[in-house]
């Protein structure tokens, strides 16, 4: 089986990753890395979304460019923290753009990125979607939550994201779990919703609410959303296998995971669940996406049979 050399990128709202990947089979192997700080909404106020986004397609140009030069990399595959819709159009990039984001969206970010690199093949994915397609080889149907900047949920069934014919699937963190008026704002503009109560720049409103207050940060509080979120997929889609990545995770480790477990038991009926197994933390290397990217270029390669890899 030949091999393949990727390039791949992973926009999150706090850092733009980069690297290129070399894929075997199931097997891949991180030929370099890059990474800076993501110009969100929140650190760049005074320039536009537009000008945003032309930074992040900027950095985009530079590197697969470079990999394309330095390790023979034939396709570029960028994962996005919003939905897809079709070949490559972003409906929405909350988390880097902020509630501006709408004005700019819908964008064919694949087309714009091929414009750019006409030599190379091109792929768009939502971000936690390519971060699933690292643990499809581990067998069984899961969710993959992804605690960053904000926070992404995929669920995949029978190895693929299930996110609907217009690619909204897996936006249950855009879905209001505290309705009241003065709940927490959520990146996209909306109050109360999961991504604004358990994200990463929640923690960061919980631990400085914390520290003025002088205690300690309410844990359970914070991941009380995060056990409801995961007891609705188990009740209604019998997953058992939920995985937590992101840098939020990668910080909190094994406490948060406690946390959300012994947050489980009050959210539903229980008939012999084994929480605790079911709930697991995902390696903390920070590289799910770039990883998972390219494992799904070169499976769809290998489906469609149109070009040798």
């Amino acid at each position: 089986m030949s091999e393949c050399t990727v390039t791949t990128f992973d926009f999150g709202g706090t850092n733009m990753r980069a690297a290129t990947v070399s894929v075997k089979g199931f097997e891949w192997r991180v030929l370099d890395r890059q990474h800076r700080p993501t110009p969100n909404y929140l650190l760049a106020p005074h320039i536009s979304a537009g000008q945003r986004l032309d930074d992040l397609l900027d950095f985009l140009t530079g590197y697969a460019s470079s990999s394309r030069l330095r390790f023979g990399a034939e396709a570029v595959v960028a994962a996005i923290p919003g939905p897809i819709q079709g070949a490559g159009t972003v409906l929405a990039l909350a988390t880097i753009l902020g509630p501006d984001s709408q004005a700019l969206c819908p964008i064919d970010l694949a087309a714009q990125i091929s414009s750019r690199l006409p030599e190379m093949q091109v792929k768009v994915m939502n971000d936690v979607s390519a971060a699933g397609y690292r643990f499809v080889p581990k067998g069984d149907d899961f969710a993959i939550f992804t605690l960053g900047s904000g926070i992404g949920l995929k669920v995949f069934l029978d190895g693929q994201p299930r996110v609907g014919p217009h690619g909204l699937g897996g936006e249950l963190t855009h879905m209001v779990f505290d309705a009241r008026p003065g709940a927490p704002l959520c990146d996209c503009g909306g109050r109360g919703h999961l991504g604004a109560l358990a994200s990463g720049r929640a923690w960061v409103r919980v631990e400085t609410g914390a520290h003025e207050a002088n205690c300690a940060p309410d844990l359970a509080g914070f991941t009380e959303p995060l056990a409801r979120a995961v007891a609705m997929l188990h009740f209604s889609l019998g997953l058992e296998r939920f995985i937590f990545a992101g840098g939020l995770t990668e910080k909190l480790g094994e406490v948060l995971r406690t946390s959300i477990v012994e947050n489980l038991p009050a959210q539903g009926w229980n008939v012999g669940q084994d929480w605790n197994a079911m709930v697991q933390l995902a390696p903390a290397d920070d590289a799910h996406a770039l990883i998972g990217g390219a494992l799904a270029y070169r499976w769809s390669v290998m489906r469609s049979k149109d070009r040798t890899c």
